[in-house]
């Protein structure tokens, strides 16, 4: 479970070895994170364009807060746990639909989804009083490392969301 990875990083809990080695293990899966949020969007550059762009990080950021759910199944989460992501599911729905129509609002949704998976890394199984389910070591590293950066990257590009776009998943056979 990952509160253990970040819990005894932060307090220094066992001897140096562990704890260095913890620092590169937690540094290893916010790399992953950065390398993988560069390559989806390199790749969904390509693929979808103007509009097509932004409906893709609008359900993109959907499918991520689902994995929550699958999480709660996984790890025999109570129903207090499956109550409290169901209502995460929700709230980035929300942001999803938001993102829609304003760009800001999609990437206020992936911050969240940022310091959503940093609260499960760091508060356990419990978050102020509210039940929520464990996650697999690293996940929240890496994940609010690639949310974090899928924000930023929707805040300064440049592709025009107003247009109608195209999709085009033969992106390959055009000259890069």
């Amino acid at each position: 479970m990952d509160s253990a990875l970040l819990q005894n990083l932060i307090a220094g809990a066992g001897s140096s070895s562990q704890s260095i080695g913890g620092l590169i293990v937690a540094m290893l899966y916010a790399v992953i994170g950065l390398l993988g949020a560069i390559g989806s969007i390199l790749v969904v550059r390509r693929i979808f364009q103007g509009r097509w762009e932004q409906i893709f990080w609008a359900c993109f950021l959907v499918l991520i807060a689902a994995f929550y759910l699958s999480f709660a199944a996984y790890f025999g989460a109570s129903a207090h746990a499956w109550k409290t992501e169901v209502i995460g599911v929700a709230v980035f729905l929300i942001c999803a639909v938001g993102g829609l129509f304003s760009r800001s609002a999609i990437a206020v949704g992936y911050v969240a989804h940022g310091v959503w998976d940093l609260s499960h890394c760091l508060s356990g199984s419990s978050l102020a009083g509210l039940s929520i389910t464990d996650i697999p070591l690293g996940y929240g590293i890496f994940c609010s490392t690639f949310d974090f950066v899928v924000a930023g990257y929707l805040m300064i590009s440049d592709t025009a969301w107003h247009e109608p776009g195209k999709f085009d998943l033969y992106f390959w056979r055009h000259s890069l």
